[in-house]
């Protein structure tokens, strides 16, 4: 026993001197910081979000065709294939897919299947989500009208025209 003694301690030795201690490392004075080069802000003031606010967004726009029977999973939709589960269909299938580049304030228009079409503004965004105003109209007629935030890089999902058999789902991600 007292042989093992002797090889263990200056083992635990040697571990205690190479592994980093969280005290030490808490303990380190603060890095000083750069001055600011921004102008005070009178009191008051709000806070100027500008500066991390995108100058544009990168929407993405995808028609799905979704409907009981047959399962299937188009490969593009892997990435919210968690979300669709949870829907009474088993067959998902990619009909198109657009992109816009939006500022705020800015709209684009895009096409989707039974003559409709996808009208989404991009009404504001900062470094964490995007807000969004869907508009889905058929011959003039307005459908929905639903404003979303959206996190950045994630999608949102608006649905529920009837089309064939199924409905459509509409999958719109921001990127930026």
């Amino acid at each position: 026993m007292n042989h093992l003694s002797r090889l263990l301690l200056p083992l635990a030795l040697l571990l205690g001197l190479a592994a980093p201690s969280a005290a030490l490392a808490q303990t380190k004075p603060p890095q000083p910081r750069p001055p600011a080069t921004a102008q005070p802000r009178p009191q008051g003031a709000p806070q100027q979000a500008a500066a991390t606010a995108p100058e544009t967004v990168n929407l993405q726009l995808m028609v799905v065709h979704a409907k009981a029977g047959e399962t299937f999973l188009d490969p593009r939709l892997k990435g919210i294939e968690r979300h669709l589960k949870l829907l009474p269909y088993d067959s998902f299938k990619v009909l198109s897919t657009d992109k816009a580049v939006l500022r705020p304030g800015k709209a684009a228009e895009f096409p989707v299947e039974g003559g409709r079409q996808v009208k989404a503004t991009l009404l504001s965004a900062d470094e964490a989500k995007a807000q969004v105003r869907v508009e889905v109209y058929k011959g003039g007629e307005k459908l929905v009208d639903t404003t979303v935030s959206v996190n950045r890089g994630s999608t949102f999902m608006v649905g529920g025209p009837r089309h064939d058999g199924g409905i459509l789902l509409l999958p719109i991600t921001a990127n930026y």
